[in-house]
């Protein structure tokens, strides 16, 4: 391995690392932050406007990739999350925090894009397939030193210093990314900017995320949902009508719709097991923290694994065959939590299993995404990807969140409730890829 190759690796993994880290980390600390600042609104707003600058961010990003190199973008970014953690740790203030913390998501915004454009431009596959496999197992990882550094770091001085530590890694990523990010078959254009689409865009979004996250039986939520379905329908067509527009529609093949549907599918699915098990331990079997990252972190080796094999796996099976493997091990995985909520150690197995499936979904959705699209379009579409599959992260988390709330008399550990509902998404997945007419 070439050092500049090493070099692109080291500032992947501590990019990814502390986008994703974040959320973790700062979990173990609400209660000492409510207490210091005493807020008047919900301490938990700290996560919302951090997914809100992801969310806000990303859009952007996508048309600035077409007329600005990668090594600038990767800059601008690193500088919006070292500034927002840098602000985030001087704050004395909840008002403060939030701003901080939304800055903080505009650069994670930037990060995540940048995860899924990097690797195509600097490496080829199947090498490639072991760089996604180490950057995406980022965020497995990080839910088990999460804690741990959080708990560390709380019992020796205060929560400030939870977004100081950001400032050292980030300055070391910004000297990898100052030597390395050299990329010769990387394009850039100057489009005209398609401001009409960019504001329904955002429109739509906001609209969607407020559908998601209040669910209510009247009519101003059956307006909205109309509205939301219109919308969807006219700005379809308006894109389709342009020549430069903000969402290249052509790009959208059958197969990249449905890479793009089953990403959604599968992000919202990953946070029933990754953020869920871990819950379900903590309040049920009553595990600390720690206990529940370590039961949980076998599903980052299972994803580090299978991508270190898939190209092996790939020459032996078609992409239908691969998706259809996979699918099947995450619902034999989430029968297994639900027959086994009372044993760890069965739930530790069962979630590396469900690990090499989500690494190899989630790196072959990637790839298929990064090669079905045409170069010109290819940064912008990986944003428009990682959008979904942070919309996929946000879909999860409401619907789990709520599942997870439920009781019922046949399952009696709210564990079993959300892996009920994965197997019911997976049984949509199964059915949207085994129409006969899918060739691959």
């Amino acid at each position: 391995m070439k050092l500049k190759q090493f070099n692109i690796i080291v500032s992947l993994v501590l990019i990814m690392f502390m986008s994703a880290i974040e959320t973790t980390i700062v979990s173990i600390a609400l209660p000492t932050m409510r207490k210091d600042l005493q807020p008047e609104s919900s301490i938990a707003l700290v996560f919302t406007i951090y997914f809100i600058g992801i969310v806000f961010a990303i859009p952007l990003i996508s048309e600035m990739m077409a007329r600005i190199k990668v090594r600038v973008i990767t800059l601008i970014g690193l500088g919006f999350f070292i500034g927002g953690s840098l602000l985030a740790g001087l704050s004395n203030s909840f008002e403060l925090l939030l701003f901080s913390r939304f800055i903080q998501g505009i650069g994670a915004g930037v990060n995540m894009s940048l995860a899924q454009i990097v690797p195509k431009l600097a490496f080829e596959i199947p090498f490639r397939y072991k760089v996604m496999g180490i950057v995406g197992s980022v965020w497995g990882i990080s839910s088990i030193i999460g804690p741990f550094i959080g708990g560390v770091i709380l019992e020796w001085t205060t929560w400030h210093w939870l977004f100081f530590i950001n400032v050292p890694i980030g300055v070391g990523a910004i000297l990898l990314v100052l030597m390395s990010y050299k990329f010769h078959n990387e394009t850039i254009d100057n489009p005209a900017i398609d401001f009409l689409g960019i504001c329904s865009f955002y429109f739509l979004t906001g609209l969607l995320m407020w559908i998601i996250t209040t669910f209510q039986m009247n009519w101003f939520y059956a307006i909205g949902l109309m509205l939301l379905l219109l919308g969807i329908w006219g700005i379809t067509n308006y894109f389709k009508k342009k020549t430069r527009p903000f969402i290249p529609i052509r790009e959208f093949s059958p197969v990249v719709r449905l890479v793009f549907i089953t990403d959604l599918f599968i992000a919202a699915i990953l946070i029933g097991f990754n953020v869920f098990i871990p819950s379900y331990l903590q309040d049920a079997l009553n595990f600390s923290p720690l206990q529940s990252g370590l039961i949980i972190f076998p599903l980052s080796v299972g994803w580090l694994v299978i991508n270190f094999t898939l190209e092996k796996i790939e020459a032996r099976l078609s992409i239908k065959m691969l998706y259809i493997i996979a699918f099947s091990i995450l619902a034999l995985a989430s029968l297994s939590v639900i027959i086994n909520v009372y044993h760890p150690i069965i739930i530790a197995i069962t979630v590396f299993l469900a690990g090499m499936s989500f690494g190899s979904v989630y790196t072959k959705d990637s790839v298929l995404v990064q090669e079905s699209v045409a170069s010109a379009q290819m940064k912008k579409m990986m944003s428009l990807f990682t959008l979904t599959r942070n919309l996929g992260n946000a879909i999860g988390s409401t619907i789990m969140g709520s599942v997870y709330s439920l009781s019922w008399s046949f399952l009696h550990m709210p564990i079993q409730h959300v892996m009920l509902c994965i197997i019911l998404l997976i049984g949509v997945l199964f059915f949207l890829w085994c129409q006969p007419k899918r060739q691959f």
